[in-house]
């Protein structure tokens, strides 16, 4: 690509990127490396003095260059890039785009270092299967205390202090923790209410490991549910179920979300799903490709995509469930086997 666009390399700053191509640690949403990459094969990555003796240990071909004192990254780069660069413009702020341009002729990479991301290798499925048991193990241990009256907050201590004791380095995203009326906010962060009387919970849950994260969600009871909320829970079970039987590579990300829709619009529940059906997952949490109504690529065998459907009441409750799929050639693998059963406590 960069011998086509006419670019004498690339410049890369997202951490997931880096990361991606050279095995570099990084703090999800840290920034301050550059990695560029040479149209003769050369790759330097430039760090401080804080990053040099892990990124040494750590990354792998790739030249690790370190600034001298109160040298920053950026002029670094001066000394070692040609005029002509690509770079990421969805990551790259409007400043340092400026910046940038006062040495270098920008040119756009187009999301092509994503498009590579989204079909994963064997190693990189297997952090993937090693991230969803850890989330797994967790939820498992933490249910053993759960009880009417625990708080949300409470509910997510308990998951997230397991985690850890599972090996999460890091949690894939902030967990998300909602009970009843709160459940049909599909992005509710855990709060202080205390959860009883039947409600609906709804677990969004994962973790990072070995660099790749893990999503799953859960709808769990605190006490016995009222018919309502049975009826959504069998009704979004059933769409799943229907999305996971009929996932296959060279199926359109919005064909598979139109499989769960159908069914959630012949239960009457079609105006309550506010979202698209699933997401690439990998090293950041929501990647390509899209398994939404918008989702126009094709799955391709390596694709690790979510499989969520919901129903959200508004007032009275929220219900989704969600698993993570391999495309195979042939069919998929579900890399999820936490049950989804309807769990009562």
């Amino acid at each position: 690509m960069m011998e086509a666009e006419g670019m004498d390399g690339a410049i890369v700053l997202s951490p997931e990127n880096i990361y991606y191509l050279t095995g570099s640690p990084f703090v999800q949403g840290s920034i301050g490396k550059i990695l560029h990459l040479g149209r003769d094969g050369r790759d330097s990555l430039i760090v401080n003095d804080l990053d040099y003796e892990e990124a040494m240990d750590k990354s792998a071909g790739v030249e690790v260059v370190k600034t001298d004192f109160l040298e920053k990254p950026s002029e670094r780069l001066k000394k070692i890039a040609g005029r002509a660069l690509g770079y990421e413009e969805g990551f790259v702020s409007v400043s340092l785009h400026e910046t940038l341009s006062k040495g270098f002729q920008l040119k756009p990479l187009k999301g092509a270092i994503e498009k590579l991301r989204e079909v994963k290798e064997g190693e990189e499925v297997a952090r993937i299967r090693d991230s969803q048991r850890a989330t797994e193990r967790a939820l498992e241990r933490a249910m053993k205390v759960f009880k009417v009256g625990m708080s949300e907050l409470e509910i997510a201590a308990e998951i997230e202090y397991n985690m850890r004791r599972e090996g999460a380095e890091v949690y894939a995203f902030e967990n998300l923790i909602a009970s009843g009326r709160r459940g049909v906010y599909p992005h509710g962060i855990p709060s202080t209410k205390r959860v009883g009387g039947g409600e609906p919970v709804v677990l969004d849950i994962g973790v990072k490991v070995s660099g790749y994260c893990s999503d799953m969600t859960r709808t769990i009871f605190f006490g016995a549910p009222a018919e309502e909320a049975v009826s959504a829970y069998v009704a979004v079970r059933e769409a799943q179920e229907a999305a996971l039987g009929a996932a296959k590579p060279g199926m359109k990300g919005k064909e598979l979300d139109g499989v769960a829709r159908s069914v959630l619009q012949g239960k009457g529940y079609g105006a309550y799903f506010s979202h698209g059906l699933g997401h690439g997952v990998g090293i950041a949490v929501h990647e390509g490709p899209s398994a939404g109504p918008r989702g126009e690529d094709p799955l391709v065998p390596g694709n690790v995509v979510t499989v969520e459907p919901g129903v959200y009441l508004p007032k009275r409750f929220g219900i989704r469930l969600e698993d993570m799929i391999l495309i195979r050639e042939g069919g998929i693998e579900n890399l999820t086997s936490f049950t989804k059963d309807m769990l009562v406590f």
